[in-house]
């Protein structure tokens, strides 16, 4: 269910029609736009989500998230005006000061659609915690926060956007502006865009750069550990319950350890059953050091089976990370013990965590390897359908894709960007922007949204990111230490144990599944005469996958499975064409 949905064009009595076919939705009409709110006081706990209006009228639209700061800066406000009206009056005067670039001002985590002086503006936060997607008709403009909000509108095509699924086969998600869907694109975070129905202009109004300064190691580890501090306290909610999701590895354990156990109620973390490789030992570990229960929620294939067409409908944009439907089901019996969860993500894309050591290998060391292009090097990192698409696609789906730019293409100015002084912090720059701000948070928003509780990821903090990237390489990866100055700066509340132990990751055993008892499923969906996928990949190579034949590693079988599954329960949630 989305939060927000704003129209702007011809016809907003039927775009209010459709509207009241449901129910709560909080209405403000201005001109020819009209913003809606759905109210969750589930998932609204500390934010400021809200319609407002300024009292002079010129300043309109919705709020969804939360401002750090919003008491002191709007302080000296006349005290007579609602909430709404003085975080109207803000927006309004930071925009008449800073104009586009006005959201640099605010801390926090948010969505914003206003119309401002006859000028409709979209913002989404620096770090990209809420997902602004925007559908453009020959008639209208359609915003809102969720996919599945815009390809329900009676205008959308609901067929694939063959570029955005090229895009998801080779990441298992989708990292630029353009979605799966025709017609439908999808707000960078840090970006202000003015929006008219003939356009769409963006302004980056936040970018992370680098510095050149020598800064000392203590005071690298201090600045870090203050700054770990304030995004946790920013983000905490007095008065709350409050749960953690615990793998075990470094990042979700420091953020345990900066709230405090005292303030927590259990940790949840996953499990696949005991003859599969599990990361239990550590979670138990750290849910002991902060002296919490240790909730363990065993997953299992035929849960997976079970689950897998609602996680689709749920996360409304495909997803290829197996951890997707765990992901749902532990924050479903979160839900039914706190109101608000704390996660670690965001440690490694902040912080330069191991995923990148490959492709910095290859860039230092990768003679007689010239046949790959770095932006090959870094698609194939993620381990999905990028090498086979060549053979994986139907010759007709592979006609259409020679119309637009290809990923690798979209990928190359963010690798070759000189900007920054070393690789390792273009790297950092990519798998924040694209992969936090397109994937980690959206996934994590919607699972928390659908099982009724808040959601927090103080690792994905902008001061945070900010200093991470102000900070030398070295503090990041300091020979074969991965993440060292984050290790340094809570050395002191994290047990030794875990953070000297190697990266390890949540595996979930897709290989063995689809090798066994869930082949029938994977046969059933994606051989069915009906499947979605059948005019977009070739039969033989879907065959051989299905019957773990062909080229490439064969423990990524699993995974690519998983991929087009996604993909046609995706399709199948959505009833959504392939165009061909």
């Amino acid at each position: 269910m989305s939060r927000f949905q704003v129209y702007s064009g011809s016809a907003p009595e039927r775009f209010i029609a459709q509207l009241n076919q449901e129910k709560n939705w909080q209405l403000l009409n201005h001109q020819s736009t009209v913003f809606a709110f759905m109210p969750d006081s589930r998932c609204d706990i500390g934010e400021q989500s809200t319609l407002f209006a300024s009292p002079d009228g010129r300043c309109v639209g919705v709020f969804s998230g939360k401002l750090f700061d919003f008491d002191k800066l709007t302080q000296c406000f006349n005290h007579d005006l609602t909430k709404a009206q003085k975080l109207a009056v803000l927006l309004q005067q930071l925009h008449a000061k800073h104009r586009t670039s006005f959201p640099l001002q605010l801390q926090g985590f948010f969505a914003i659609v206003m119309l401002i002086d006859g000028q409709l503006l979209a913002v989404r936060d620096a770090i990209g915690e809420r997902p602004v997607y925007i559908l453009q008709t020959p008639t209208s403009i359609v915003i809102a926060d969720r996919l599945a909000a815009l390809m329900a509108h009676p205008e959308c095509s609901r067929v694939i956007n063959p570029a955005g699924v090229s895009d998801f086969l080779s990441t298992g998600f989708s990292p630029f502006a353009r979605t799966p869907v025709q017609g439908i694109s999808k707000l960078f975070a840090g970006v202000t865009a003015t929006i008219s129905l003939s356009s769409i202009e963006s302004f980056h109004y936040h970018e992370l750069r680098d510095q050149n300064e020598t800064i000392a190691e203590l005071q690298c580890i201090e600045q870090v550990r203050a700054s770990l501090e304030l995004a946790v306290v920013n983000r905490f909610e007095a008065n709350t319950k409050t749960g953690l999701l615990l793998s075990g590895g470094l990042d979700s354990s420091l953020v345990g350890a900066l709230i405090g156990g005292h303030s927590l109620t259990a940790a949840y973390s996953l499990n696949f059953g005991s003859e599969y490789r599990n990361e239990l030992e550590f979670s138990g570990l750290m849910a002991k050091h902060l002296n919490i229960p240790a909730r363990v929620i065993t997953v299992t294939s035929s849960m997976i089976k079970a689950k897998f067409l609602q996680t689709a409908t749920i996360l409304d944009e495909p997803i290829g990370d197996p951890l997707t439907v765990p992901n749902i089901i532990v924050v479903e019996e979160a839900a039914k013990e706190v109101q608000l969860v704390f996660n670690g993500e965001g440690g490694d894309p902040v912080f330069g965590g191991p995923k990148n050591l490959p492709i910095m290998a290859y860039e230092a060391y990768g003679v007689g390897m010239q046949e790959f292009s770095r932006e090959d090097m870094y698609l194939r990192a993620y381990n999905k359908g990028h090498e086979h698409l060549p053979y994986l696609l139907s010759k007709d789906f592979q006609q259409q894709l020679k119309n637009y730019s290809s990923s690798a293409e979209l990928l190359a100015p963010f690798l070759n960007d000189t900007s920054f002084s070393s690789y390792l912090h273009r790297l950092m720059h990519i798998n924040l922007r694209l992969k936090g701000a397109a994937q980690i948070l959206p996934k994590v928003l919607k699972a928390s949204a659908a099982a009724g509780i808040a959601v927090r990821s103080p690792l994905f903090d902008r001061q945070l990111a900010e200093l991470a990237f102000s900070l030398p390489p070295a503090m990041k990866l300091k020979g074969s230490i991965e993440k060292y100055v984050l290790k340094q700066a809570v050395s002191d509340i994290v047990p030794a144990s875990i953070i000297s132990r190697p990266k390890s990751g949540m595996l979930v055993p897709v290989h063995y599944w689809f090798n066994k008892e869930l082949r029938t499923f994977a046969k059933e969906v994606l051989l069915h005469s009906n499947a979605k996928i059948r005019k977009l990949i070739e039969p033989k190579a879907l065959q051989d996958l299905i019957n773990f034949k062909g080229s490439g590693i064969k423990p990524y079988y699993g995974d690519r499975l998983w991929l087009l599954l996604s993909l046609e329960l995706w399709m199948q949630a959505h009833n959504i064409s392939d165009g061909l």
